[in-house]
């Protein structure tokens, strides 16, 4: 029996694709492409999410290491030094700092000139010594750890400590107290595992994190964002930790937190309110 011979049009269907099948599998393999860039994306920010977290644990962990060496005292949230003569905020002679950006030279009293500025001028750079100098240094000793992977500032430090736990006693010389309750020793903090220790700060304006994380909880002349967390995560997330030595990743309440407070000393809004009462509530030690 004869095989039946194949015609020129069946061999023609048999050759390939169409020009419409093959913009369907482009399309397709775009796709496909799209959505592995998405989760390697997604990958990649949740793995340096987590290293800030584990950053945030090492901090607690020396701060808690110190109090312990130290009777249970805090060392000071503040990271700015001013001399007695300078006018500042803070006395002069604190060692307790846990970092220390100076202004001035602290044994010439000369203003340190790190970028051409002035002793007063808040955007030169903070250093290595700057940490190095501060009290926490010797319990951690890495100068990474003080950095978050997701800051990409180019900031030596991160991360601020919760400004109402403070070094002082807990009477009006802090000024803080205006703006919430302060606490000087671990054994005042009433919840360890609701009260944070240390958070990522944007500080918006400012080449370097400026004192202790805190908000306006006493509605001090009008409510008001102090200090903003830093959120630098599409989705909202963050990483916190706290005085009993736990850290978490959390997410704001509203994600796009981080697109609305551009500034410190913004109002809270209908938009915010849910997130400062988290953040109050985690904030103060006295809860």
């Amino acid at each position: 029996m004869k095989a039946m011979p194949i015609s020129r049009q069946g061999l023609d269907r048999r050759r390939g694709f169409s020009l419409v099948e093959l913009l369907v599998v482009i399309a397709i393999i775009a796709v496909i492409i799209a959505l592995i860039i998405v989760s390697v994306g997604s990958f990649q920010s949740s793995a340096r999410l987590t290293r800030c977290m584990s950053n945030q644990h090492q901090l607690q962990l020396g701060l808690v290491s110190w109090s312990q060496d130290n009777n249970g005292k805090f060392m000071s949230p503040n990271s700015q030094y001013n001399n007695s003569s300078s006018g500042g905020m803070q006395p002069g002679g604190r060692g307790l700092y846990w970092v220390k950006s100076y202004n001035v030279d602290l044994d010439s009293g000369d203003p340190l000139r790190l970028t051409g500025g002035s002793a007063s001028d808040d955007n030169y750079p903070e250093t290595i010594y700057a940490l190095r100098d501060g009290a926490l240094w010797d319990y951690v000793g890495d100068e990474k750890i003080y950095s978050s992977p997701l800051d990409k500032s180019g900031r030596v430090r991160s991360y601020a400590l919760n400004g109402f736990i403070s070094d002082l006693p807990d009477n009006p010389t802090n000024p803080v107290t205006n703006w919430g309750p302060t606490v000087d020793r671990i054994s005042k903090v009433r919840n360890p595992s609701n009260t944070f220790y240390t958070i990522a700060e944007e500080d918006p304006g400012y080449a370097y994190n400026r004192g202790g994380w805190v908000l306006d909880i006493n509605n001090n002349g009008g409510v008001r964002w102090k200090d903003v967390p830093a959120i630098w995560t599409d989705d909202g997330r963050y990483a916190l930790s706290f005085i009993d030595g736990s850290s978490k990743v959390v997410k704001a309440r509203n994600p796009e937190l981080g697109e609305i407070l551009t500034a410190n000393e913004m109002a809270v809004t209908t938009e915010t309110s849910d997130d400062f009462d988290q953040l109050a509530e985690w904030l103060d030690p006295t809860r």
